[in-house]
């Protein structure tokens, strides 16, 4: 197994929810951990969590529906770190909950652009950073989706079929990774409710969601493993969920 010893690792989302317990984990394995957001002060409090347990984060703005500002926060990031920086986590997400009769167009846009155009404009750029160099390990991506791209809910119609985008757009990626030999694996991670901000909006009871920490100990699997595996699709449930037996 890999160590995430001295790896610099950015994390999209980072400010909050999963994104934050990610930062958190992997910079308590060892990683640097470069927490992107659009809201900077909620990164900069991720650091702040980061730095106050003893691990090494930094932070940075990073709007993962603007290419420009994907290129300007993932090649900072490849100049300050050079071959250390060789982990991806897109994990930034939206949800505008409403049904196909009251959606708006802007809803609509804002969800499908962050969940499934961020990954594809922050993977892109990435890769472009790796260049063609021999490495000893492949660097890792990890396509945070969503329990939401296999299962259909009522108001959910924007985010659903994003995610069900995303989940697509991974299964490509794998598959031009192994074609072009590209120097990354990609990860998907398919996690059911984690009690963060984002499900606010739900109204579901703390104890049928996930701790996200339990999510970002996933993360950390992907990133860790030898170099000739990756995870294909992990899809985590809560056996806490309605229509469990407790």
């Amino acid at each position: 197994m890999r160590t995430l010893d001295q790896r610099a690792v950015l994390i999209t989302g980072g400010g909050s929810g999963l994104g934050r317990a990610v930062s958190r984990r992997l910079a308590a394995a060892g990683a640097h951990s470069v927490v992107a957001d659009i809201d900077v002060e909620a990164a900069e409090s991720t650091v702040r969590l980061v730095s106050g347990a003893g691990g090494s984060a930094s932070s940075c703005r990073l709007d993962v529906t603007d290419p420009d500002s994907v290129a300007e926060a993932i090649d900072a990031t490849a100049a300050r770190f050079g071959q250390r920086f060789d982990g991806l986590v897109n994990n930034a997400g939206t949800d505008r909950g409403a049904g196909i009769l009251d959606i708006t167009d802007k809803q609509w846009h804002d969800v499908v652009t962050v969940n499934q155009s961020g990954p594809l404009y922050t993977t892109r750029q990435f890769l472009k950073t790796l260049g063609t160099a021999e490495r000893s390990y492949p660097a890792d991506i990890v396509n945070v989706i969503s329990i939401s791209a296999i299962t259909v809910g009522a108001d959910a119609a924007a985010y659903n079929s994003s995610k069900a985008a995303l989940a697509m757009l991974t299964k490509i990626m794998q598959r031009e990774a192994y074609e072009y030999r590209w120097p990354a694996r990609i990860h998907g991670l398919m996690p059911s409710a984690m009690n963060t901000p984002m499900m606010e909006q739900w109204h579901l009871s703390e104890e049928v969601m996930m701790d996200p920490d339990t999510v970002a100990s996933a993360v950390e699997f992907m990133l860790t493993l030898p170099p000739d595996t990756f995870v294909q699709n992990l899809v985590i449930n809560s056996r806490r969920e309605p229509g469990w037996p407790r």
